[in-house]
């Protein structure tokens, strides 16, 4: 009888502990993706911020220059970078271009470089590449002005993500000194309807933002300002905002 009455039991639990590892692989299964989920293109938070004023003085310097969209002082400088060390996000081929740091004393380029994003972001390296900072150009947005012109406090800020994606194209391209899809582009804007802070003639440049599907220049423009900000104009100038340009 003992026998009788211990052979469904074996049985019994040779079905639960299938069940038990089957539950288990199915979970684990479905558990997968969450492991193998990758971080989007251009997530910086992993990065120490240095403010760029922390940095050194030739640091400023190239960041004005990419501002201003040169002159700059080698032929090197607006390249692409192809993050062959991985150390930056991994975003496409041409998403980042890099600029010299001079080194003072060096008789060549040195080891110093900033490298830039699409959307904005800068990054410094003082070691050719070994290591990276992200750099913070003055509150999370643009450069601050200097006094007594260019202040932007005003104007209504808005984060270069959250405007249109040829905003952002429109920048790198200032950034690199171009090529330009306009004649126009590069010219000097006189804010002639006093939106923007009231600065000596010459300080700020404008830029076309192409708008898909028009048969010409649209409406939408990037103006940019010696000191590095940039606003950007849905309407040809009637209204302007202060682009971010890590947000």
């Amino acid at each position: 009888m003992s026998n009788v009455t211990s052979r469904p039991v074996k049985v019994l639990l040779t079905l639960l502990v299938a069940a038990v590892a089957l539950l288990g692989l199915t979970s684990a299964t479905s558990a997968a993706p969450a492991v193998l989920a990758q971080p989007v293109c251009g997530d910086t938070s992993s990065y120490d911020l240095v403010p760029l004023g922390d940095l050194p003085a030739e640091a400023a310097d190239t960041a004005e220059l990419i501002a201003d969209g040169g002159p700059f002082p080698y032929p090197q400088d607006g390249t692409v970078f192809e993050n062959r060390e991985d150390l930056l996000p991994d975003c496409a081929s041409g998403y980042y271009h890099e600029y010299t740091v001079e080194t003072p004393g060096s008789p060549d380029r040195g080891a110093r470089r900033i490298v830039t994003g699409e959307d904005g972001e800068h990054f410094y390296t003082d070691d050719h590449y070994a290591s990276f900072v992200l750099i913070d150009l003055g509150g999370g947005g643009p450069t601050p002005p200097p006094s007594g012109c260019g202040d932007p406090s005003g104007i209504d800020e808005a984060g270069l993500s959250t405007l249109p994606a040829q905003v952002a194209d429109t920048v790198a391209l200032v950034r690199a000194g171009g090529p330009y899809p306009f004649p126009g582009d590069g010219q000097t804007y006189d804010n002639r309807e006093g939106v923007l802070p009231d600065c000596a003639a010459g300080y700020y440049s404008l830029y076309t933002v192409p708008t898909p599907g028009a048969p010409d220049r649209g409406e939408r423009r990037l103006v940019a300002g010696e000191d590095g900000e940039f606003f950007y104009t849905p309407d040809r100038y009637a209204t302007f905002v202060l682009v971010d340009l890590l947000g």
